[in-house]
C-alpha cells in the first residue's frame, strides 16, 4: 500500500514520528529487509535509518535479525495498540492525581542561559539515561570508548546494535572492555564484529563511556540486570573536555591490559590439534589425555590453599571466571553436584556419551580434588550435557569420605 499522508498521520497520531513512520509502513511491504533497501521507498535519509529502526525496535514495531549484514522485520502492531492504549489511560489518571502538585511545581521558572561547555547533568532512570545514550553514540564521529559490567554487552546488543553498525561503518573507532564469562559471551561476539572487544578482571559495578574526548557519561545500573528499559539508574553526563580526556586515558589503560576476546578460546582449537596429532601417529589419544589431564592438576593445585571441599569449589570457580574459562558452580547440594561450562566444543548439541574433552575436564578436576582433600573426595558421577551458547556444558556429582 502507498505512504500517503492519511496513513502517516494514523501513526503520528499513535505517537510514532514521521520517519518511524515512513521506515514501518515500508517494512510492511517489504517484510524482513535489509538497512539499504529501506531508504528509496520510504523517503528517510540514508543517515537516519538506523536510529529510526533502533526506536521502532524499542517500541516493539520492528524485530531484529542479528545476521551480517543486519536485517529487520515488522512486528504485527496490535501488542503495539494495546500498549499505547494502556499507556494513554495511565498517563490520565497520573495527571489528575498529581494536577495540584504540578501546577504549583511549575507555577514560576526562572531563566537560566546554559553554558556551551564544561556543563554537568544528572539523569536519573534507565530509559532515560539510554536515551542520552543514543544521543551520544549518534554524535559520535571518531572514537567510541567504555568500559562496563557483566551485563553492558547484553543491554548493548539488544539496545544499540543497529546504531554501532552505522558508527562502524562511518570509520568510527570502537572499542570496549567488560568482564567476559559464559553469560556473556555470545553478546560480546557479536559486539567484536564491530569494535575492539576485551576481556577484563574488573568486577565494575558501574560503567562509562567516552565520546571522542568531548564528552562522557558515567552510570550506576541499578538494577544491574540484562533490561535496557527498567531500571531506577543514576548518571552523570558532562561535556567537560578535560575530565573527558581523563576518563578516555583512563578507559584506553584498562583496554590495553585486557584481553581480546578473539584469542579467549584457544583451548579447543589446541586441543583438537593435539588429538589430531595423536591419531595421526597412530596412537590411542585417550590414555595420553589422561595422563596429560593428571600432569596439569598436578601443577594447578599448587596454585590453591583450600583444604576444604566449599573453599575449593569456590576457589576453583573464581579460577575459572578470571581466566575466561567459562563457569563452574554449585547447582545441587544433595549430592553435592557443581556444573562446568567451558570454551572446550564438542559440537555434540545431545551427546550419547561424554566426548573426550569433557573425560579430560572430570580427570583434572578430580586430580585437583584428590591431591587437595587428600584423597578424601572425589568425582563419581560425570554427566555430558552438550553443547550451546559457545559453551561446553558438563556436571560432576562428588562424595566425600
Amino acid at each position: 500500500m502507498p505512504i500517503n499522508e492519511e496513513r502517516l498521520g494514523k501513526m503520528k497520531e499513535l505517537g510514532l514520528t514521521d520517519y518511524q513512520a515512513r521506515v514501518y509502513l515500508t517494512l510492511l511491504d517489504l517484510g524482513v529487509s535489509k538497512a539499504s533497501q529501506i531508504p528509496t521507498l520510504s523517503r528517510v535519509p540514508r543517515t537516519r535509518i538506523y536510529s529510526t529502526m533502533n526506536q521502532l525496535h524499542e517500541k516493539g514495531l520492528v524485530e531484529i535479525i542479528p545476521e551480517s549484514p543486519i536485517k529487520y522485520k515488522p512486528v504485527h502492531i496490535e501488542d503495539f495498540l494495546e500498549r499505547v492504549a494502556e499507556s494513554h489511560r495511565q498517563s490520565a489518571d497520573e495527571i489528575a492525581e498529581k494536577k495540584d502538585l504540578l501546577m504549583n511545581e511549575f507555577a514560576v521558572r526562572a531563566i537560566v542561559e546554559a553554558e556551551e561547555t564544561g556543563r554537568f547533568e544528572a539523569i536519573y532512570g534507565r530509559r532515560n539515561v539510554r536515551d542520552r545514550l543514543n544521543r551520544m553514540y549518534e554524535e559520535s564521529e571518531k572514537e567510541i570508548l567504555s568500559v562496563g559490567t557483566v551485563q553492558s554487552p547484553i543491554r548493548i546488543v539488544r539496545s544499540r546494535l543497529p546504531t554501532i553498525e552505522e558508527r562502524f561503518n562511518a570509520g568510527v573507532d570502537i572499542k570496549y572492555a567488560f568482564p567476559i564469562n559464559g553469560s556473556n559471551r555470545d553478546n560480546a561476539q557479536i559486539l567484536s564484529q564491530y569494535a575492539d572487544v576485551r576481556n577484563i578482571g574488573l568486577s565494575l559495578s558501574m560503567y562509562y563511556l567516552v565520546i571522542d574526548s568531548k564528552q562522557a557519561l558515567l552510570c550506576h545500573p541499578m538494577p544491574s540486570d540484562e533490561s535496557f528499559l527498567k531500571g531506577d539508574d543514576i548518571a552523570i553526563w558532562t561535556d567537560d573536555e578535560g575530565i573527558a580526556e581523563a576518563l578516555r586515558n583512563i578507559a584506553l589503560s584498562v583496554i590495553e591490559q585486557g584481553q581480546d576476546i578473539k584469542v579467549v578460546d584457544y583451548t579447543t582449537p589446541l586441543l583438537q590439534s593435539t588429538k589430531a596429532y595423536i591419531d595421526l601417529l597412530g596412537l590411542k589419544s585417550g590414555p595420553i589425555f589422561d595422563s596429560l589431564a593428571g600432569t596439569i592438576a598436578d601443577e594447578l593445585s599448587s596454585k590453591f590453599k583450600s583444604t576444604t571441599l566449599i573453599a575449593l569449589i569456590n576457589e576453583l570457580s573464581t579460577y575459572w571466571k578470571e581466566n575466561s574459562m567459562g563457569e563452574l558452580k554449585i547447582v545441587k547440594k544433595k549430592p553435592l553436584t557443581i556444573q562446568v561450562s567451558q570454551f572446550f566444543k564438542c559440537g555434540a548439541k545431545e551427546p550419547k556419551e561424554p566426548h573426550i574433552f569433557c573425560k579430560f575436564t572430570r580427570l583434572l578436576l578430580n586430580g585437583v580434588f584428590v591431591k587437595k582433600l587428600k584423597g578424601k573426595t572425589e568425582i563419581i558421577k560425570h554427566n555430558c550435557l552438550g553443547e550451546s551458547g559457545g559453551l561446553c556444558h558438563m556436571s560432576f556429582v562428588l562424595k566425600s569420605t
